[in-house]
């Protein structure tokens, strides 16, 4: 039985201690150095209030962490497609991506059957560019207002969308993105004042979307100048019978969103 404790006991002398690296690890530096004690001498040197002011030199919660790459098993707005390996924040893609099983870990295993295409669709089902259907709901939600002149005749045309959209932020660059109703509209007819009328915008050549339009007469002298219909507290009423629905539709969506 000795022997046997021997042996355990010689055991235990030659494990080698288990380092560990702490998260929890803050270094500080004084900011005030300590007098050092002088050799021979038996008075300690004394600690005032300054001493115990610190600076951090490193922590955890100043360190930037590095980031880690994941594959898109699905579109994500503003990140990217199906399939695609990006790189972000850990915390953002555990707590984003990983746990709602909108990606996984850019591991070997995964990146091989990324190449075998377990985990990419077809362009032909891919948004045309990351942030397209982000525009597009933003170009659903808004009300354009079309200012026409008061006293001139004129039909609308797609130039018109194009500067009413510049107005509000929204740069089109090409009239031929701009789809207007195959029923013209023209002018002036104050019948069709504070009414709206649908509109389809192209984004990228793929991506159609109806934007409502608000119509407007506009006067250059402030005495002829009508007073602007506040279409967002009613329902919009429609130019056209055939966009009633539509209309409706859409109005319907924004207030849920």
């Amino acid at each position: 039985m000795d022997g046997i404790l021997r042996n355990f006991s010689k055991l235990l002398s030659v494990q080698s201690p288990i380092h560990q690296f702490n998260r929890t690890l803050i270094i500080l530096k004084r900011r005030h150095p300590v007098q050092l004690q002088k050799k021979n001498s038996k008075h300690k040197p004394i600690l005032k209030g300054r001493h115990f002011i610190y600076d951090v030199v490193e922590s955890p919660e100043r360190m930037k962490k590095e980031k880690i790459d994941v594959i898109l098993t699905q579109y994500v707005e503003g990140l990217g497609h199906q399939g695609e390996v990006v790189s972000v924040r850990p915390t953002y893609a555990y707590d984003q991506l990983l746990l709602p099983k909108l990606a996984i870990y850019a591991s070997p295993d995964n990146l091989e059957h990324m190449k075998n295409n377990l985990y990419q669709i077809k362009d032909e089902e891919k948004p045309s560019s990351i942030h397209a259907l982000q525009t597009a709901k933003y170009l659903k939600k808004m009300v354009v207002s079309v200012s026409m002149n008061k006293d001139e005749p004129w039909t609308i045309e797609p130039w018109h969308i194009r500067v009413s959209l510049r107005k509000m932020n929204v740069h089109v660059l090409s009239d031929d993105s701009i789809e207007l109703p195959e029923h013209p509209i023209s002018g002036p007819d104050f019948t069709l004042e504070g009414k709206s009328f649908v509109v389809y915008i192209t984004i990228n050549k793929k991506e159609k979307v109806p934007v409502e339009c608000n119509l407007h007469h506009w006067s250059t002298k402030l005495a002829d100048r009508l007073p602007r219909t506040k279409f967002f507290t009613r329902p919009p009423i429609s130019i056209l019978p055939e966009q009633t629905e539509l209309l409706m539709s859409m109005r319907g969506n924004t207030n849920n969103n």
